[in-house]
């Protein structure tokens, strides 16, 4: 009967264990708040995938991409999405093109905020 008992309380504690885990951040997808929302929710990728990276690797992946999907023309030729002819990508794209802008105006905006600060201490 101990032997049940000493069982079961280590049996708890491992799942006790595991709960903590998965509620902790690790299992959490990467947010950066130097980046816009915008930005956040066009570049960070779904659950599970999210936490294969950080978030300057995402907006960097999503940059590159975008020179390719996101061109004035609308030509998609350059885009390797596969799913780059389906009719729920080109009714998205736009705002995905929208929300990677963003990025680079969000760090842009920053640059300035901190080179103005910079000046202010001259």
């Amino acid at each position: 009967m101990r032997q049940g008992l000493l069982r079961s309380a280590l049996l708890l504690t491992i799942l006790g264990g595991f709960g903590v885990y998965l509620k902790s951040s690790c299992m959490k997808c990467p947010t950066d708040d130097s980046y816009s929302p915008e930005c956040l929710k066009s570049v960070i990728p779904p659950w599970p995938i999210c936490l294969f990276h950080d978030v300057p690797t995402f907006v960097e992946h999503s940059e590159d991409a975008a020179t390719r999907c996101c061109k004035e023309d609308g030509d998609l030729s350059e885009c390797k999405c596969p799913h780059k002819d389906s009719e729920k990508f080109i009714d998205h794209i736009d705002e995905w093109c929208e929300g990677v802008a963003a990025c680079s105006a969000s760090f842009s905006f920053e640059e300035d905020m901190e080179s103005e600060e910079l000046v202010g201490l001259e």
